[in-house]
């Protein structure tokens, strides 16, 4: 069974039902013992994260046991850091920082030194723009699934299964690196009235889950179904962001709140592609690679990708596919989008971080009721 196939498998057994309790009453409180434990991992995964972005080697390897599993994630770890090094320097940007917290719906001790852990690990991270050294923040949440072992009174990863944070479906190939693309703009002008996109925008920071800055405590809508056990939950949480934004469900485009299942074009990327380029509820206004989308036109003079809104969407297509879908929230300093997923979880994340120079985009300008977001 694959690292992607067991993951799914415990989000499904653990995540969902996890989020449940929460909403429903606490958690048992954790033993001193299993809280020493929680200390621990919170200790090794801000190490992580920090060595990744520092680039210290050393600090990396001291998170990680010898052993296939352990080094598999001590791999996936480096080519985290090296796409995240890749794409900072395409985008003109240093990552400054980042800071960690996790949950732990599932904490079980295997013995004296091992211990099995599900954690919901959110993590806040810090960026300039290295041409006017304008900062920004966004946020990410992800799902793993630690095993744990303490050799020489000091506990170490053994085992590591996880969402990944940049990437939804598949690794990003050391050799597919983000390409740059045309200058940005310095700022876009302040928009002077609320986006008929905002109330969709709205919903999706209080429901973005856990990454840092979402809402609602960290939990999606308790009113639907989580796909995370099931193929994935970021076009779930899409419609659900439409709807907020004023669209009633019809035709093929549904929720069946007796079953908890959504339609096709509901739940699922390519559906609801399908469904928004028939509907007339959205139009494809450009679509292409990061640096085709970048590129100044006559129709776009600082790149079609400057002209999304808040409330817009973003399909990220694969191989001739959707494969995965954002709505875009917010606007940074320098104008560009900023999206909300779930599966990985993300807060006001740049649009294209995580997807790499095969990657091409459908554009949407959204046509909320009551206006237009272009």
């Amino acid at each position: 069974m694959s690292q992607r196939a067991i993951l799914l498998a415990l989000l499904a057994l653990f995540g969902i039902a996890a989020a449940a309790r929460v909403a429903a009453a606490p958690f048992t409180p954790l033993t001193p013992r299993e809280q020493a434990v929680k200390r621990e991992l919170t200790g090794l995964v801000r190490q992580e994260d920090q060595a990744i972005l520092s680039g210290d080697e050393r600090r990396l390897l001291a998170v990680f046991l010898p052993g296939r599993e352990a080094q598999q994630a001590l791999h996936e770890a480096r080519e985290r850091q090296r796409f995240l090094e890749a794409w900072s320097q395409a985008r003109g940007v240093r990552l400054l920082s980042v800071a960690v917290s996790l949950r732990t719906p599932h904490l079980a001790l295997r013995g004296p030194d091992r211990a099995q852990v599900f954690a919901v690990v959110s993590e806040a991270y810090t960026y300039r723009y290295l041409s006017e050294g304008q900062d920004g923040r966004f946020g990410l949440g992800v799902r793993h699934d630690y095993f744990l072992v303490r050799r020489g009174g000091r506990w170490r990863i053994a085992r590591d299964y996880f969402t990944d944070p940049l990437d939804q479906d598949t690794r990003i190939p050391a050799t597919a690196m983000p390409e740059s693309g045309a200058d940005l703009p310095a700022a876009i002008s302040p928009q002077v009235h609320a986006p008929p996109g905002q109330p969709a925008a709205a919903y999706a920071d209080r429901f973005c889950g856990a990454a840092p800055g979402c809402g609602n405590h960290g939990l999606y809508n308790g009113q639907y179904n989580n796909y995370n056990g099931d193929g994935g939950d970021c076009t779930n949480f899409i419609s659900q962001s439409l709807k907020a934004g004023g669209f009633r469900e019809q035709g093929p485009w549904t929720y069946d709140r007796r079953t908890g299942e959504g339609s096709r074009a509901w739940s699922n990327a390519d559906g609801l592609r399908d469904y928004l380029d028939g509907s007339g509820r959205a139009e494809i206004f450009a679509r292409g690679t990061y640096a085709a989308l970048t590129r100044p036109s006559a129709a776009f003079p600082h790149g079609a990708v400057y002209a999304l809104r808040v409330g817009d969407l973003i399909s990220y297509i694969e191989r001739g596919r959707a494969v995965h879908t954002g709505i875009v929230t917010a606007l940074d300093g320098r104008g560009v989008p900023l999206v909300d997923t779930h599966t990985s979880d993300r807060y006001h994340v740049p649009w294209d971080l995580g997807w790499d120079r095969t990657t091409r985009y459908l554009l949407w300008h959204v046509q909320y009721p009551g206006g237009r977001t272009g």
